[in-house]
């Protein structure tokens, strides 16, 4: 063979993998054009599917967007904000030739399995790769099915005095080994007043878990005393993975935490919604998300619902075990706490079942009061502790389960919408006739009707209302409370639980100019105090004194002293009277003079159908003889 040939083949052999390379890269380009061309032809990229599985949300006052914020989620430069680039950059990423853990197909598997299903035809079909850690991790899953969980209003944690939603993915027969879902910012204050204002900025970075729900149920029941409502969902085990793809999609990316609407409940929505096309439970919410309102946006979804399970908090079973006891066992009960030690009358001078009854109410008495959970040990009692637990394994009786049946009104699902707007007319001695136009954001006012929400809490933010004076025709702003939040839990013994109240805002002082507004004396205040409170079905009384600081530009600086206290009568699930008094004696730093005051507030509230409430009140100023009544008419909603 000459040299001629011989360089010649050895040149074909050279150039035989470049085109190789060439016809596979055409071949590429071919099925990339044939995909996008088919997926704007059906308008795949305008579908809610496609919206829903990119996380895609409209809110007020903003055009739609993805609300996942981490970098590695969206794969277009601007697929944050184009549904069709982020389609068409998805498609190129399916079909670039990469085997590896961290191709396209193994971390969009949500996205690879919908493209598939409307794209594959028999001319293309997107390749498809094995994914070893996906697929481990859906086995360790092994979802059976879904279970929405809401732990009840914890107002003593910032982050949780509205509640909290997350998910249960059913695997097993016993409920506390399934894995739990949760939503959850990773703030860094505890401050109430730092985490408003982070919270409400989005300064707080969200992320999902992935854990166990036994940890959940140890830390919401038991750490922090928490009812759980558990709602079993009508899912199919194709729509449950559905959802699990899209939270693998997710993964670690972060979602900026936002209190008002993008928060736990918001986001698990969205999460949802990706399990079935039919659901669209977070475009329900276009301004702010309570959760209690998302289970009852989930709650009323035709046929979704298949069971409801109630968990009762620490506090919940104490009392139920107490309540349980006779006077004599109630009697022992307090000698052995008072002592620290296990008497041997409880085992001699009473029989097993009286013994277990009142050791089992005092082990329950320290876990609720020392808020242990799982193997945690008491600091407080740490030895009588574990001579209890000896005593009671000693008697070798077994306990009585504990049976909470809730009542109808504790159900959350079962309440108005936490948001409610609404207008007034009322008519006062010396402004005349007042129209107010009245926005409550979030969530519960003690003077409201309870269903659905706890008598003992009342949560707002960012409340206010305007004021038009017929008289004068002036517009103004009357109040506006930043913070107002009230805990009047009720003293029952042994438990005496401290009530109290903080409210920060600006209110219009009518002590100051009583016959029309003034401008000077909008008053800013800061005030707050602490207390006790009572609850005798169907009344409630509480006796909070206080401590006020504030400034106007009529009375300088002012420091107050005095109390809050009032009496609330439960006549129906739907209604409720209430009578408060707000007694303060007002000192002007700058001035050096007294001066007081003296608003005694009564109001009767009813709701109706299912997101309206009507209040008569009447109002008397002490101080200077100012009355004034009226009718508000509220509409409550998501």
């Amino acid at each position: 063979m000459s040299f001629g040939i011989k360089i010649f083949f050895i040149i074909i052999t050279l150039l035989q993998p470049l085109s190789l390379f060439a016809l596979n890269e055409a071949k590429v380009r071919s099925a990339e054009k044939y995909f996008i061309d088919k997926s704007r032809n059906l308008s795949l990229a305008e579908t809610s599917e496609w919206r829903k599985i990119l996380f895609f949300q409209h809110k007020l006052f903003s055009s739609a967007k993805g609300i996942v914020d981490g970098k590695d989620f969206y794969l277009a430069e601007d697929g944050k904000i184009n549904l069709q680039t982020e389609l068409e950059a998805t498609i190129k990423a399916f079909l670039s030739d990469t085997e590896s853990k961290n191709s396209a197909h193994c971390k969009f598997p949500r996205r690879l399995k919908w493209l598939k299903s409307h794209l594959d035809d028999n001319n293309y079909t997107i390749p498809v790769q094995k994914c070893n850690e996906l697929e481990k991790w859906l086995e360790f899953v092994n979802p059976n099915g879904a279970v929405l969980v809401f732990s009840s209003f914890y107002i003593n944690n910032p982050s949780s005095m509205f509640g909290h939603t997350f998910l249960r993915i059913k695997n097993s027969s016993d409920p506390l080994t399934d894995s739990g879902i949760n939503f959850a910012a990773n703030p860094d204050t505890s401050n109430i007043l730092a985490y408003t204002y982070k919270g409400l900025t989005g300064m707080f970075e969200g992320k999902f878990s992935l854990l166990p729900y036994s940890i959940k149920v140890q830390e919401y029941n038991n750490s922090e005393s928490r009812d759980i409502w558990e709602y079993e969902l009508n899912l199919s085990k194709e729509q449950t993975i559905n959802m699990l793809l899209s939270l693998w999609e997710v993964g670690d990316n972060r979602i900026d935490y936002y209190y008002i609407d993008e928060n736990c409940s918001y986001i698990l929505l969205a999460l949802l919604d990706t399990a079935n096309d039919n659901f669209n439970f977070a475009s329900k919410f276009w301004l702010w998300v309570n959760p209690s309102d998302t289970l009852r946006v989930v709650y009323s979804y035709p046929n979704l619902i298949k069971s409801v399970t109630f968990r009762p908090s620490a506090e919940k079973r104490f009392r139920y075990r107490y309540t349980s006891l006779n006077k004599e066992e109630k009697k022992l009960f307090n000698e052995i706490l008072d002592q620290k030690k296990v008497l041997l009358s409880a085992k001699e001078s009473n029989s097993k079942i009286s013994s277990a009854k009142v050791l089992d109410a005092i082990t329950e008495y320290i876990d609720f009061k020392e808020n242990l959970a799982g193997t945690e040990e008491s600091k407080k009692y740490p030895i009588f502790r574990k001579q209890l637990l000896t005593s009671r394994a000693e008697l070798g009786v077994i306990s009585d389960s504990i049976k909470i049946d809730p009542s109808h009104s504790d159900r959350p699902e079962k309440g108005l919408p936490g948001g409610r707007i609404g207008g007034s007319y009322s008519h006062s001695y010396y402004l005349g006739n007042l129209f107010d136009l009245e926005i409550y954001p979030v969530l519960h006012s003690i003077e409201s009707p309870s269903l659905g929400y706890s008598r003992e809490a009342q949560i707002e933010l960012l409340s206010g209302s305007f004021r038009y004076e017929a008289v004068s025709k002036q517009i103004y702003v009357n109040k506006l409370d930043l913070v107002n939040i009230v805990s009047i839990p009720s003293i029952n013994p042994p438990l005496y639980p401290v009530a109290w109240n903080l409210r920060l805002g600006m209110k219009q002082d009518y002590d100051c100019d009583k016959n029309t507004y003034n401008s000077s004396c909008a008053t800013y205040f800061f005030s707050g105090g602490a207390g006790a409170a009572i609850l005798t079905e169907p009344f409630q009384f509480y006796f909070l004194p206080q401590a006020e600081f504030s400034y106007q530009n009529t009375n300088a600086f002012e420091v107050s002293l005095g109390a809050l206290s009032g009496v609330t009568l439960k006549t129906s699930d739907s209604s409720l009277l209430s009578s408060k008094v707000n007694w303060m004696k007002r000192y002007s730093v700058l001035y050096s003079t007294w001066r007081d005051h003296f608003l005694l507030e009564n109001s009767f509230s009813i709701q109706y159908f299912t997101n309206f409430q009507n209040k008569l009140f009447y109002n008397y100023n002490f101080f200077n003889h100012e009355w004034q009544a009226g009718l508000s008419v509220y509409w409550h909603f998501y």
